[in-house]
Order: C-alpha cells, then structure tokens, then sequence
C-alpha cells in the first residue's frame, strides 16, 4: 500500500501548492509596481515644462524606467531570478541610454532628449536598488510562509 510520500501526489506536491499563491501574489505585485513605474515617466515628461523642476525630473525617467522594466521582466519569469533579471535589465537600460546619441532620422531629429553620465549612473542604481528590494520581497514572503505551517 503508498503512503502520502510513495505516490505522485505526496508531501511535496502539498507544500507546492501552499507556495504557489504566495509566488503568484509576489508575482502580481512586482508586475504592477513595474506597470506603474513605467507610466509615471509621463507626467514627469510633462512636468518638464515647469523650469523650477529641472533637476528632479531630469534624472527621474532614468530611475524610472529601469526600475518599471525590472519589475516588469521578473514578474513574467517562471521562476524569479534576482541576478540575471538585474543583468538583463541593466544591460538593456545602458543601450536604450546611448541609443539616444544615434541621429534620428526625419521628425524624430526634432525631438529633444537629454544625455550625460548622470543618466547612466541613475539607471544602473535604479537597477541595482530594485534587485535589492526584490530580494527582500522575495525573503520577507518565504519567511512567512514557513512560519505560517
């Protein structure tokens, strides 16, 4: 005769299924922090057009952006990690930020964008800031549900 641990549905398949909402909760935050990150870039787009602003939002979508896009790609991963997501993120964050030095063709030429260190700097933090936080998201959670069995 199986017991609970000799058939395919055993010990480990239960204590699966007690973290997969935990995970799937974890998951749904991170993707709408990212979501919202991301379109708090436009109204600090917008808020460019008030000159007493202009330190605070030149630096802003620069923090923004990687950090949404961050939060964005690990909340889509099958199994959350930290330090390949942060590279990723990263990685595409330096090249969307030189990008901006390539000539744009047409009306895109028109359009004005700001580029220097400080944005290169301010992405990498955003990265390496959001990894941090999503590692104590990660732990704090695990925490409870062990503690909760």
């Amino acid at each position: 005769m199986k017991g609970p641990a000799d058939s395919g549905t055993g010990a480990q398949s239960v204590s699966m299924k007690s973290e997969s909402p935990a995970i799937s909760k974890k998951k749904r935050m991170m993707g709408i922090a990212g979501a919202v990150l991301l379109l708090l870039i436009i109204p600090v787009k917008l808020m460019r057009m008030v000159p007493a602003l202009g330190p605070l939002t030149d630096l802003a979508p620069s923090v923004l952006g990687p950090a949404g896009l961050f939060f964005m790609i690990l909340a889509r991963a099958g199994k959350p990690q930290v330090l390949t997501t942060a590279l990723l993120t990263g990685a595409l964050s330096i090249i969307l930020e030189l990008a901006q030095m390539l000539p744009r063709p047409g009306i895109l030429a028109k359009v004005h964008y700001t580029f220097d260190i400080r944005d290169l700097i301010a992405s990498i933090l955003s990265v390496a800031v959001s990894a941090a936080l999503a590692v104590v998201i990660m732990t704090r959670e695990g925490k409870k549900s062990s503690e909760d069995q």
